[in-house]
């Protein structure tokens, strides 16, 4: 996917690739808002690219995308080293350490988002890891099982039947193999099946509360492993990033809207759009206290973010090569017996050989 071609016009526009964000029309109004307020007239040009399943034009300035794809992106020299000048000291520290490819920051973060356990207090157990869950959960398998296979395979490098047991017992509470087919996200009936009782635990992404009936919940960061506590936990997080080829006269309203994205107003305005909290989780750390006023579910996410342990979930350079596929022949495997364990010993042997970064891949 490309932007518009230029002539030569006196001020280029701002080419800003993005994906798919929660409220991706409000994130782009509201930045050319701020970008405005502060003083500057050139125009940005958003074009939404899938940052999962293909790569950008070479005319991108700005880049916002997931972070499973970052080693790729910077890899085929789409990326550009973030400048130094840019005040990262309000972010959690390891979404900025768990951003350098070879030593060198190419992102600031912006969003963080994790799969999690969520139930109505009348319903929690207290539990702690997938393998205690033995109900009915809807699971959006086809969509998320790379997810889910990296985040087990972190606490699991070395044992691959343990992956399978994961995998395997998510599928069963998800209706069994047959179901596999049925459990990508376009066909993901979670939110419905937990609105309406017919099951007490979500497996979803934190922001889903907002779709859910007012309620006092429980939410649990999802730990994919049958230890008490997850070992590495793993998150996604979007980030944003200078591009490669910027022309020299846009480089300095290009830092300007960087800085702009870090702002803690702007993070601000985002998580609570128009006085509604969406229940993103900001990588910036000041706008916790004023969120958990809103609902003290942030209190929680706060202490678990602090955590130095915490990791971001990275790919390695072959991401549009291998990602999908790989969880496709996971899919396949799930519906084959005899082929699941085999394949799943495969895949383990192929992380450990380098092909999953986590931290500067």
């Amino acid at each position: 996917m490309k932007g518009k071609e230029h002539s030569g016009t006196a001020e280029l526009p701002i080419v800003l690739y993005y994906f798919d964000l929660t409220d991706t029309d409000w994130f782009c109004k509201l930045l050319k808002q701020r970008f405005r307020a502060s003083g500057h007239m050139r125009e940005i040009e958003f074009v939404n690219w899938n940052c999962y399943k293909e790569l950008p034009g070479r005319d991108g300035d700005l880049f916002i995308y997931d972070a499973v794809a970052m080693s790729a992106l910077v890899d085929k020299g789409f990326l550009h080293q973030l400048p130094e000048i840019i005040d990262v000291d309000d972010m959690f520290s390891w979404t900025i350490d768990k951003s350098k490819v070879r030593q060198k920051t190419y992102g600031i973060p912006l969003m963080v988002c994790t799969n999690a356990l969520i139930c109505r207090r009348e319903d929690d157990r207290e539990i702690r890891n997938i393998m205690d869950l033995h109900e009915p959960v809807a699971v959006p398998l086809a969509s998320m099982i790379m997810y889910y296979y990296l985040q087990a395979f972190c606490n699991y490098q070395n044992e691959p039947d343990k992956c399978a047991r994961i995998l395997k017992h998510l599928a069963e509470l998800n209706g069994g193999r047959d179901s596999v087919d049925r459990s990508s996200l376009g066909d993901y009936d979670g939110v419905r099946r937990f609105n309406q009782r017919e099951c007490r635990y979500f497996l979803g992404f934190i922001e889903s509360i907002r779709l859910l009936k007012p309620d006092d919940y429980v939410v649990r960061f999802a730990n994919f492993s049958e230890h008490e506590e997850d070992q590495m936990p793993l998150f996604m997080v979007d980030y944003a990033s200078l591009g490669k080829n910027v022309q020299e006269e846009k480089l300095l309203d290009c830092l300007d809207l960087l800085e702009i994205i870090a702002d803690p107003q702007f993070i601000w305005d985002l998580c609570v759009q128009e006085g509604q909290l969406q229940y993103l989780l900001p990588a910036c750390k000041s706008v916790y206290a004023e969120l958990s006023r809103l609902d003290p579910l942030y209190d929680a996410f706060f202490r678990m973010l602090l955590s130095e342990e915490n990791g971001v979930l990275r790919y390695g350079a072959r991401f549009y090569e291998d990602f999908y596929n790989r969880g496709d022949a996971l899919l396949n495997s799930l519906k084959e017996l005899d082929t699941w364990l085999p394949s799943i010993r495969d895949l383990n042997g192929q992380e450990r050989s380098g092909t999953t970064g986590n931290t500067n891949a």
